[in-house]
């Protein structure tokens, strides 16, 4: 980051009387996260500012990270720092290697039925189908006006 843009982002971080809207942190794409002051009895007003002009049309959640949205919707009281922004992608790459190994190791699929035996779901008859003869677990049946 430049001289100027560091210089620049921390006057804009300063709670002065006369800003309506302070810096609250950056993310690592560049979007700046603002905070404006809460009138009496109302909670402060956040929004961002892209670094990259994108129409109404092309917004999408995954544009500003998790922990930047759990923040502007006052999930969380602090905005994210930027170790944790940097763990997060470390993370998610990690979790991306882990599933690429697993998906490499998986096993084959499992053998084809061999030509002469059928799979039991072409040989099942449902109309000479009878149900088991074992008694059930629970309430004797003859046993109906003696329940408590």
């Amino acid at each position: 980051m430049g001289l100027i843009r560091q210089a620049y982002l921390q006057w804009k971080a300063l709670r002065l009387p006369w800003r309506k809207d302070v810096l609250a942190g950056t993310d690592l794409d560049g979007n700046l996260y603002f905070e404006r002051a809460a009138r009496a009895a109302q909670r402060t007003r956040r929004h961002v500012l892209y670094r990259k002009n994108i129409s109404v049309a092309d917004y999408t959640d995954q544009l500003i990270p998790v922990q930047w949205q759990a923040w502007m919707r006052h999930t969380r009281s602090h905005p994210p720092t930027i170790t944790e922004l940097l763990s997060d992608v470390e993370r998610r790459q990690r979790l991306a290697e882990s599933v690429l190994a697993r998906s490499a190791s998986k096993q084959s699929p499992p053998p084809a039925i061999p030509k002469g035996s059928s799979p039991a779901a072409t040989t099942f008859e449902p109309e000479r189908w009878e149900p088991a003869t074992a008694s059930r677990p629970g309430p004797d049946p003859s046993n109906k006006g003696n329940q408590k």
